[in-house]
């Protein structure tokens, strides 16, 4: 089971970088803005709800996925744990180490998951500043 949850993380940080998401908007730039407010929100009720309200649909679901997977493998080492019998494979001990890993797992995710979210609420409108303060862009603007 460990193996198969570092694999998905794996894979998860894989994709996350070969799909990177290009952003294709037909709004006006008022309706582009995201509201950091309304993100923070979304993310504390569903990890990875911000996400979604940001228009990164793969980093939202793999969130999603990797929290539901979390707190599934925090269950199943808690049931084993509280209901220890010596016909498992691995002690009682080793129950306990995997079920605190998971819920840690599932809290950091979280946590990460509600930065990012405000995160990127607050840098929506990145490409716009950038291209205004670009000395060079102003240079050349000058010169037409």
């Amino acid at each position: 089971m460990l193996r198969l949850i570092k694999i998905f993380v794996f894979i998860a940080i894989i994709f996350s970088h070969l799909f990177s998401q290009q952003k294709v908007d037909f709004r006006t730039e008022e309706e582009q803005l995201k509201d950091p407010k309304i993100a923070l929100k979304r993310s504390l009720i569903i990890p990875g709800a911000g996400q979604l309200y940001n228009d990164q649909k793969v980093k939202g679901y793999a969130l999603m996925a990797g929290e539901v997977l979390a707190l599934w493998s925090f269950n199943e080492n808690r049931k084993k744990y509280n209901n220890y019998d010596d016909s498992y494979a691995n002690s009682q001990e080793h129950y306990l180490r995997e079920r605190n890993r998971f819920a840690w797992i599932a809290i950091g995710l979280y946590f990460y998951g509600v930065l990012d979210a405000v995160v990127e609420a607050h840098l929506d409108n990145f490409d716009e500043i950038v291209k205004e303060s670009d000395p060079l862009n102003s240079d050349k603007e000058e010169n037409e």
